[in-house]
């Protein structure tokens, strides 16, 4: 045998050599998923609540994505300056975040602008902004875990 038809056989051995297909995948009918609308239900016994029930989790779906999209475009109140200092505008992740920071602190470092007390000042407010986010974005870590 051949280490094909060797791999092969061990893999057809493993469910008993009876066919089997991939899971995951769509059934014989080619109805990828499950609806209700397909059971036979000729006196409608569960025809209202059946109605009633997925009228209620479209609803519920429809709240819940319409209040996260709201949650998403309100600016939390203590972050509206750090943001502002590095010209971020919300949602941003923590990613886009750090990678502002380092634009900022590598253009207004005091040892690139040696002299310059303005800099200096701006560097500041920079890290004191980045400080702010970082401990903001560190607590929602910590809160999902």
């Amino acid at each position: 045998m051949t280490p094909g038809q060797i791999e092969a056989h061990l893999r057809a051995d493993v469910s008993w050599q009876r066919p089997s297909w991939k899971l995951g995948t769509a059934s014989a009918g080619g109805k990828a998923e499950f609806n209700e609308d397909d059971i036979l239900d000729p006196l409608d016994i569960l025809g209202a609540t059946r109605r009633s029930r997925a009228q209620q989790a479209r609803n519920a779906r429809d709240r819940k994505a319409s209040a996260e999209a709201e949650r998403a475009r309100t600016v939390p109140e203590p972050l509206r300056q750090p943001l502002a200092t590095l010209d971020l505008t919300w949602p941003v992740s923590f990613d886009d975040v750090k990678t502002r920071y380092r634009n900022l602190a590598r253009r207004h470092h005091p040892d690139t602008n040696i002299g310059d007390q303005g800099a200096e000042e701006r560097f500041k407010t920079i890290s004191t902004a980045y400080a702010v986010l970082r401990t903001h974005f560190t607590r929602q870590d910590d809160l999902v875990c």
